[in-house]
């Protein structure tokens, strides 16, 4: 084959093109893809669009661009899961309680019905127990996906079609939850616990087919719930108990540079922080748009809060978790209740301390 022979002045126009080259595809940007089954306009998914994902952008500059999917437009809530794992979308956010088959430990929060008050001790609660626990990083990992930020739904709320003046005026009516452990609450508190899918729920209220509905306060509130029922019990002690997670998928965090791995991570932490506020203001906004809207708006006493979580009950049904937990393959179960128990009891310590 004959030799090419390159005359001096074409080689330094190729050496001064590779150059020129070179910066831009360093500076080339990497797009990442957020999905979210939620539309925008609620507490947390304004949060995510315009505190966290923007805090994410100033700090990584043009070294990221995020594609953001609201309303399910890409993934659904029960596909996201897999989405992220799988790479159709990079980042997402999951609700664990919609994974009972491979999340089985992330379904132990619902087994604490009373919980802090405010988002600072429910996330100091959250950190330790992925620190400390190995098997809700191990589900993750099984997943390929990381744990990026901690958000929460507001506190649980019974949003009902007649009056509520206490816990006692559920009792014998028909209403609708969204997880297994939420409607054996119900059923201890002598309401009729009824299986309704999220999107028909309005529907529901509407036509009388149920009389509440319990589940986060600013997700009934974003839902409309309280325009066809518009007597509302609510407590800020009545946590929601599962975390939300906001996770990114494993291979495409551990390929970005170390340099924007840690602006990523070092944005989610500012945003963790902000959303204290934005969680306390949230529910006394809730609060106060309802009532001027003419909704009636109670809070529970102490005697409620101790019937709904109704002790001799709980216990029970903490063994029962356990033991399907184990059939769902989380071996440990007994175990991981106990850890997590402990570390509960150090975070509702921590909230009286403050309050004392």
């Amino acid at each position: 084959m004959r030799a090419i022979k390159w005359r001096p002045a074409a080689i330094a126009v190729l050496v001064a093109s590779t150059l020129a080259v070179a910066p831009m595809m360093a500076a080339a940007s990497t797009t990442l893809k957020y999905s979210d089954h939620d539309p925008t306009n609620g507490m947390r998914t304004d949060f995510v669009d315009k505190v966290w994902l923007k805090t994410i952008k100033e700090k990584a500059g043009d070294d990221v661009d995020i594609q953001t999917f609201w309303g399910g437009s890409l993934l659904g809530s029960k596909e996201i899961l897999k989405g992220i794992g799988d790479g159709i979308t990079e980042m997402g956010f999951v609700y664990p309680g919609h994974y009972p088959g491979q999340l089985p430990a992330h379904t132990i929060f619902r087994l604490f019905p009373r919980g802090p008050k405010k988002f600072a001790d429910m996330l100091w609660f959250y950190r330790e127990v992925y620190k400390k626990v190995p098997a809700f990083q191990a589900e993750l990992k099984k997943a390929h996906v990381k744990t990026l930020l901690f958000t929460a739904g507001l506190p649980g709320a019974f949003v009902g079609k007649k009056p509520l003046h206490s816990l006692a005026d559920i009792k014998g009516q028909k209403w609708r939850a969204g997880d297994k452990w939420s409607l054996r609450f119900l059923q201890n508190a002598g309401a009729q616990p009824t299986s309704i899918p999220w999107g028909d729920t309005y529907m529901a209220l509407q036509t009388g087919a149920i009389d509440g509905c319990y589940t986060n306060y600013d997700g009934a509130h974003l839902m409309k719930f309280d325009e066809t029922a518009p007597n509302v019990l609510v407590s800020k002690s009545l946590w929601y108990g599962i975390p939300f997670l906001h996770l990114i998928n494993e291979n495409t965090f551990n390929r970005l540079s170390k340099k924007t791995q840690q602006e990523i991570l070092d944005a989610s932490d500012i945003a963790e922080k902000k959303f204290a506020k934005v969680y306390d203001d949230a529910f006394t906004q809730i609060v106060k748009d309802e009532r001027a809207a003419g909704v009636k708006v109670t809070f529970m006493t102490d005697d409620d809060l101790i019937k709904w979580e109704d002790s001799d009950e709980l216990e029970g049904l903490q063994q029962q978790w356990v033991k399907e937990a184990q059939q769902a393959g989380l071996k440990n179960a007994e175990q991981v209740m106990k850890q997590v128990k402990d570390i509960y009891a150090q975070a509702m310590k921590r909230e009286d301390s403050k309050e004392g």
